[in-house]
């Protein structure tokens, strides 16, 4: 299992929480997996933006599954 979206990784994004949403709300797809190193402490930008990211994708009618789910589901 690899994911798709790491927006961390990306120079222009990293540091930005609204950025970060942007990146991955333009770029999700059903089955898509995001990684998010918030667990870092220089990692702010994407722990302020993870809530904005769940709220607009579950809006968007996405739902959240753990990767067992995901893999059940294909």
């Amino acid at each position: 299992v690899i994911w798709d979206l790491e927006p961390d990784s990306v120079p222009d994004v990293a540091d930005d929480a609204d950025a970060i949403v942007a990146y991955v709300t333009d770029r999700v797809r059903p089955g898509s997996i995001v990684l998010l190193h918030a667990m870092y402490d220089s990692r702010e930008a994407s722990r302020a933006a993870l809530p904005l990211i769940l709220e607009r994708l579950a809006a968007d009618g996405y739902r959240f599954v753990t990767v067992s789910e995901l893999l059940a589901l294909r």
